[in-house]
């Protein structure tokens, strides 16, 4: 009985990592042409890897409180481009978020198709 109520919790932890996805962020993907980096232009990961298999735009507005005990506040609206690269199904996934034209994250996502 206490082998049993020390077994159940690990597999229902080990359960819940796997259904949680297989996106982990790395901060590098690796392309034909080169390595993309964070900090990397638009230009930069196109040249490197090609076009994104998907792509979309959005913009997001940042707000940047003043100092402590101002009502100072900075508006300032940035663009996110959302790429996702697929490489074949014996490879990994990508997605690449840049703000205004830069790269801010990569994730390796789950295999691709």
């Amino acid at each position: 009985m206490k082998t049993m109520l020390r077994i159940v919790p690990m597999v229902l932890l080990l359960l819940a990592i796997q259904s949680s996805g297989f996106a982990s962020e790395t901060g590098t993907m690796r392309c034909n042409e080169g390595i993309v980096s964070i900090g990397d232009t638009a230009g930069e990961v196109i040249s490197k890897c090609g076009q994104p298999a998907f792509a979309t735009q959005r913009e997001q507005k940042k707000i940047e409180e003043g100092p402590k005990g101002t009502r100072e506040r900075t508006v300032t609206v940035v663009t996110i481009d959302d790429w996702t690269f697929n490489f074949g199904p014996d490879q990994f996934q990508h997605q690449v978020l840049l703000e205004n034209g830069r790269v801010t994250r990569i994730e390796s996502l789950d295999y691709g198709y």
